[in-house]
């Protein structure tokens, strides 16, 4: 089989079972897409790959893999303002506050209308100086 078109068909089997909430199937087609990714793969398709491990291994509360999918996810796009807030949002729920901080104040930077990242900064702020 065509090592594109297995990257590509791992990559929608896994969407499908992520929409279907078999999360650690979903996880599994991700990981063997990965393993094809040395290919010359669209950037907006690893993206999207990264994006996709990210929010389900945020699900399944592995904070640290999700903070590491959502990095390589911002090194793709550096301004996608919703990969700044998922990634702060595991930050803060791995008890890494500062961290957390640091990347919605850069997702306020982003969006200044942004109102979950404004709310956040305030929260985090009050909680930072206790």
């Amino acid at each position: 089989m065509n090592k594109f078109f297995q990257f590509n068909e791992l990559v929608e089997l896994g969407k499908i079972f992520m929409d279907c909430e078999a999360y650690l199937i979903a996880l599994e087609h991700f990981d063997k897409a990965l393993e094809l990714s040395y290919l010359p793969i669209n950037k907006n398709r690893i993206f999207e790959l990264f994006k996709n491990r990210g929010n389900i291994n945020a699900h399944l509360l592995r904070y640290n893999e999700a903070i590491i999918d959502y990095s390589k996810a911002i090194r793709i796009e550096p301004n996608n303002i919703d990969l700044y807030i998922f990634r702060a949002i595991a930050y803060e729920l791995s008890h890494q506050d500062q961290l957390a901080y640091k990347d919605y104040k850069f997702a306020h930077f982003l969006n200044p209308n942004c109102g979950i990242a404004r709310h956040m900064i305030n929260y985090l702020q009050k909680k930072l100086k206790n």
